[in-house]
C-alpha cells in the first residue's frame, strides 16, 4: 500500500516571516557623538547586520538567539551567532538579571569542550576530565570589560513562534499525506469481474485474453449478466479540501501569522486595510522588538567597553537610540498628500522622516538630533 509521508514547511514559513519582518531595515542606533559614530563603525565592520538577522531566525526557532563578541588577530571586535542549543548565559539572582557568565558546550571526539566567558577574562576548560573533575582551565583576558555572550529572548517564557501549532501542522502533514495515498490507491485499483468464473480464450488468437486487456484495454465477457468494473475508494474531495483549509486557517491564526498568498492580500489593498489585517501580527512584532532591542542594547554595552579599553572613548549604552523599522507596502500618493496637507503644523523634520521617498542614514541621524 502507498505510504507517502508529506511535509509541509509552515515552522519555516513563520519563523522567516517574522525575522524578515522584525528586521525589515538594519538595526540603526542614535547617540552622543563622537562615541556614536565609532559604535557604529565598528558594527559595520563587523557584519552586525547579516548577523542580526541569523539571530532573529534563531529567536523564531529556538525562542532564544545568542551572539559572541569577540576579537580577531587584528585586534578588531567581531560577532557571531552561537548555537543555543548548547550555548546559554547564567544570570544572578536580583531583579535585575545581571548576566554573570556565558557557557558554550561543544562536543569533541575527546569529550566535551566546555568554555566560560567572563566579564574580563574567558576559561577555557580542556577536553574530558580527571577522575569526574574538571582539569585546570586556560584563562585569556578579553578587552570588553563585560560578558561577551549575549542572549536575545523571544519573549519572558522563551517561546519558539510555531511552537503552539506543531501539532496543527502535524495534522496538516497527515491529512495531505492520506489525501495523495488515496490518489495513489486509485491508480492501483482491482479489477473484479461479475459472473465470470474464467476468461476463455479464442483458439485462433495468439494473444491471451489478460494480455488483451493489459495491451488494448478491452475485455470481452462470456454473457449479457457478468460485468467488470472497478473497486475503488471515492473519497469526498470537497470534504477533505475544506478541513485542509481550516488546518491552514488556524495553523495562520493561531501562530498569528499571516498568509500573504491570500486573497485579502491583493494589490489593490489601501495601506490602512493592509494594516488592520496585519495588527494581531504587529502587536507579536513588538513583543519581539522588546526583548530583541534589550538584547542589542546589551552587546552595544560590550562594544562600549572594548570603545572604553582600545580607544579610551566613554559611550554609555544606557543612552543610545536603537530603532528597528519595518519593511510595508505604502501608498507613497496618500502618503504624500496628508505631508502636504501638515506642512504647515509639522516641523520639518517630522516631515523629512515621514517623506514616501526615504532620506539618507545621515540625513536621518541629523533629524533625529
Amino acid at each position: 500500500m502507498p505510504n507517502m509521508k508529506l511535509t509541509h514547511g509552515y515552522p519555516r514559513y513563520i519563523a522567516q516571516v517574522s525575522a524578515s519582518y522584525l528586521l525589515g531595515e538594519p538595526a540603526r542606533y542614535f547617540g552622543a557623538e563622537p562615541a556614536a559614530t565609532a559604535l557604529r563603525a565598528l558594527f559595520a565592520a563587523a557584519a552586525a547586520d547579516a548577523v542580526d538577522l541569523e539571530i532573529a531566525v534563531q529567536q523564531s526557532v529556538f525562542g532564544r538567539g545568542v551572539s559572541l563578541c569577540y576579537e580577531n588577530a587584528a585586534r578588531e571586535p567581531m560577532i557571531c551567532a552561537l548555537n543555543p542549543r548548547n550555548s546559554f548565559v547564567v544570570y544572578d539572582d536580583t531583579v535585575a538579571h545581571t548576566p554573570l557568565f556565558g557557557v558554550r558546550l561543544v562536543e569533541r571526539a575527546a569529550g566535551t569542550q566546555i568554555t566560560l566567558y567572563l566579564p574580563d577574562r574567558v576559561a577555557m576548560y580542556p577536553q574530558g576530565n580527571t577522575k569526574g573533575h574538571l582539569a585546570k582551565p586556560l584563562l585569556t583576558r578579553h578587552p570588553f570589560g563585560a560578558v561577551p555572550m549575549v542572549e536575545y529572548k523571544n519573549g519572558g517564557d522563551e517561546h519558539g513562534d510555531f511552537e503552539d501549532v506543531l501539532s496543527l501542522v502535524d495534522a496538516y502533514d497527515l491529512l495531505q499525506s492520506d489525501r495523495l495515498n488515496d490518489r495513489m490507491q486509485f491508480s492501483d485499483a482491482l479489477l473484479v469481474l461479475t459472473g465470470v468464473m474464467g476468461i476463455s480464450a479464442d483458439p485462433d488468437d495468439t494473444m491471451s485474453p489478460m494480455d488483451r486487456l493489459r495491451q488494448e484495454k478491452t475485455l470481452a465477457l462470456p454473457d449479457s449478466d457478468a460485468k467488470a468494473e472497478w473497486l475503488v475508494k471515492n473519497p469526498s474531495e470537497h470534504d477533505v479540501d475544506v478541513l485542509r483549509r481550516a488546518l491552514a486557517e488556524d495553523i495562520h491564526k493561531f501562530s498569528l501569522t499571516p498568509d500573504f498568498s491570500d486573497e485579502r492580500f491583493a494589490g489593490n489593498a489601501s495601506g490602512i486595510s493592509i494594516k488592520y489585517k496585519l495588527f494581531n501580527f504587529e502587536n507579536r512584532i513588538k513583543l519581539k522588538e522588546k526583548w530583541f532591542i534589550d538584547g542589542l542594547r546589551e552587546r552595544a554595552r560590550v562594544f562600549c567597553g572594548f570603545i572604553q579599553i582600545r580607544q579610551g572613548i566613554s559611550l554609555d549604552a544606557d543612552e543610545l537610540r536603537i530603532v528597528l523599522s519595518r519593511r510595508l507596502p505604502i501608498n507613497e500618493l496618500e502618503r504624500a498628500q496628508a505631508l502636504s496637507l501638515l506642512k504647515d503644523i509639522l516641523p520639518p523634520a517630522t516631515l523629512l522622516d515621514n517623506a514616501p521617498i526615504l532620506p539618507s542614514n545621515a540625513t536621518l541621524e541629523r533629524s533625529s538630533q
